[in-house]
């Protein structure tokens, strides 16, 4: 090779590239969400409308990673780990995006109840916040250490997350069933937590891009 640099530290250069910029498009989908949040919760529509607003740059690393990882593929035709690390990633990556667009979801719902009367939002939904706070955080740890017991651990933890949406539902519609008037801003709160359930669901894809990264099994549907 010239200047004597041996192909296998191309490709580890490039790989690393690869999970740098994995990395920063999910931390760009992690404050999407952080400022979907706050848009809730203290009713700020400039941060709903950042959201909705930078979105395009979300889809726009996507793209770039879709043809970061095709051209990883053309040139170097890894194999074995570094393979299954490239498929892993071409995986994970439109579960990013789609915690981007889960964060516009919410963003806007946020923005529809900033319009209305306050309604104070229920503290099962505060809990569901929290939770989906810290599997983005664990997910980004996830991935970027390949840590197959954390993998795990969050694809267990996406059950507990479906329970807190159910049971946010179920008082909602209680809510609704008692208090006839403020039944719009209910629903657009079973929604946000349904945005919220459903962030948590792409941060479990990730992780189960993980296990398949480092087990070479797929484990969609499964994390046993």
């Amino acid at each position: 090779m010239p200047g004597g640099v041996s192909v296998e530290r191309i490709i580890e250069t490039d790989l690393e590239k690869l999970k740098t910029d994995m990395l920063t498009a999910f931390r760009m989908a992690q404050a999407a969400v952080e400022k979907a949040l706050r848009t809730v919760f203290d009713r700020d529509p400039a941060l709903a409308r950042a959201v909705i607003a930078g979105d395009a740059a979300i889809d726009g690393l996507e793209c770039a990673l879709d043809s970061e990882i095709l051209r990883l593929l053309a040139l170097h035709q890894p194999v074995a780990r570094d393979l299954r690390y490239v498929l892993g990633c071409m995986r994970a990556v439109g579960d990013i995006e789609r915690i981007g667009d889960q964060a516009v979801a919410i963003a806007e719902r946020g923005l529809l109840l900033v319009d209305r009367e306050p309604i104070a939002p229920p503290a099962k939904l505060e809990e569901l916040a929290e939770a989906t706070r810290d599997f983005l955080v664990n997910t980004a740890l996830c991935f970027s250490k390949l840590d197959l017991a954390l993998a795990r651990r969050l694809c267990e933890e996406s059950a507990e997350i479906l329970d807190l949406n159910v049971a946010i539902l179920q008082e909602m519609t209680e809510y609704m069933r008692d208090e006839a008037r403020p039944v719009e801003r209910a629903v657009q709160i079973c929604f946000i937590a349904h945005g919220l359930k459903r962030v948590c669901d792409q941060c479990a894809n990730i992780a189960e891009s993980v296990v398949f990264i480092r087990e070479g099994a797929c484990s969609r549907h499964r994390c046993d």
